[in-house]
């Protein structure tokens, strides 16, 4: 069954307790911590996959998509999206997730949450480390786990004005090490 056939809680999120300066970044595991709080515990640790819509100008995105495994819906997961606005749902947030690619469920494998080591704005730190990214406008993220055991990786697709992905990286979530996808090139 496609994701997209889900149980869908959007949810809002205003950063009293954070810094002023973390109040503009919304990282992927700050909001996976508000996602978890949402959630049955039983549910919290079964994370299928974390992705975000793609962003504006300065590449950092303003929310984030959670999967959890949660056999007590009618589509057998809980899609949590998180925004960095003050209201409780946010239409243009959850517009911006609807053309997001659908996974199945069944094919999915819980990401090893103590493993995410690397947040959603190091792996940009780091992939701007390794490339200039010129003519680079928006970007997408998303978090998977490819096969149990293996370290979950951070996908990035990097887009200039197509729809078309001018590159994409891969990046480990515990390592940090990086692939540029395309040209074989590895580095690490």
């Amino acid at each position: 069954m496609s994701i997209m056939h889900c149980s869908l809680l959007s949810l809002g999120c205003a950063f009293g307790f954070a810094s002023p300066h973390d109040q503009t970044t919304l990282t992927a595991l700050r909001a996976l911590k508000i996602a978890q709080r949402r959630l049955r515990p039983e549910v919290r640790t079964k994370l299928l996959s974390v992705s975000s819509p793609r962003t504006n100008g300065n590449l950092i995105p303003e929310a984030w998509r959670f999967v959890f495994l949660d056999p007590a819906t009618s589509g057998n997961c809980r899609i949590v999206t998180v925004a960095a606005k003050t209201s409780s749902e946010h239409p243009d947030t959850v517009e911006a997730f609807s053309s997001a690619k659908t996974e199945s469920v069944a094919t999915s494998h819980a990401i090893t949450q103590n493993k995410l080591a690397i947040d959603s704005i190091k792996v940009l730190e780091l992939v701007r480390g390794t490339s200039k990214l010129k003519g680079v406008r928006t970007a997408e993220y998303r978090l998977i786990q490819q096969r149990s055991g293996q370290e979950p990786l951070w996908i990035l697709h990097f887009y200039a004005e197509g729809e078309e992905p001018i590159v994409e990286f891969r990046v480990g979530a515990k390592t940090g090490s990086i692939e540029l996808v395309g040209n074989g090139e590895k580095k690490g």
